[in-house]
């Protein structure tokens, strides 16, 4: 037995489908707001340049000093498939439109747990043409690429940093403690410590804002009490590190994973 089923023509919506490595700019897909727009190519993201330190020796060779990975370069090529000059146009304008914020967290589709934070610093076309080719570049001084915020609570005194995703050592973005009993402020992690010169009373909350350099007793400015000697602009946590903490608080850790 055969089935038939309504052979009528159906308005139903056709989900796009956005090509594996499409742009997010700024959270703005490119291959589904910009009319005829295709990601075609997207290099730079899977490469590695260090920048090393070491001045000629009096012998053979040179000394090693330090070194410091440069900043990521990425290029996006893709196509313009537009079918009038107003197409054409309107396409284009909107497009410099987006891609003219500096500054800004950039995605891809095969990756979207991760962003880099860069800026368009050159947009070409192939030619003028109403089907026509072009390349972006976006330059990102921090060669990191960063996942959303995420928090986590550290139960005991002492206590490991608890996330595989955490590959290398990297700065919080805030501790956050309240102290429930009178206390001194210490919290130490890898061989840095951070220590406020002040008891802080019961009830108090207190943040450390690494991104800002802030630090805050209940919202109050109390950057002047931290210790000469505190690592707060070299401070960092990884995986199975421990750190500590005052011993009667409750703690919070807020944090971007970071990935080459």
């Amino acid at each position: 037995m055969y089935d038939f089923y309504d052979l009528k023509p159906r308005n139903e919506p056709v989900q796009q489908v956005l090509p594996t490595d499409a742009i997010c700019y700024n959270g703005h897909w490119l291959d589904t707001e910009i009319n005829g727009f295709k990601t075609l190519t997207v290099a730079g993201r899977e490469s590695l340049s260090r920048q090393i330190n070491a001045p000629d020796s009096s012998g053979d060779g040179a000394i090693y000093l330090n070194s410091r990975l440069e900043s990521r370069k990425i290029e996006v090529e893709f196509e313009l498939k537009t079918t009038t000059i107003d197409e054409f146009s309107s396409s284009t304008e909107r497009l410099k439109a987006i891609l003219s914020v500096p500054n800004v967290k950039v995605a891809f589709n095969d990756d979207k747990n991760f962003h880099y934070v860069g800026s368009v610093v050159s947009l070409e076309l192939e030619k003028p043409l109403l089907i026509t080719k072009g390349k972006m570049e976006i330059e990102c001084p921090d060669p990191y690429k960063y996942s959303d915020v995420k928090t986590l609570q550290i139960a005991n005194q002492y206590g490991p940093i608890n996330d595989t995703d955490i590959m290398y050592p990297q700065k919080p973005k805030t501790i956050e403690i309240i102290c429930n009993d009178l206390t001194n402020v210490s919290v130490s992690c890898m061989g840095k410590k951070i220590t406020l010169n002040e008891s802080v009373s019961k009830g108090s909350k207190v943040v450390f804002d690494f991104d800002n350099l802030q630090v805050k007793v209940n919202e109050v400015s109390r950057l002047m009490s931290l210790d000469l000697s505190s690592n707060f602009s070299d401070f960092t946590i990884m995986n199975g590190a421990s750190i500590s903490f005052p011993s009667s608080s409750s703690r919070k850790i807020t944090y971007e994973v970071k990935r080459l």
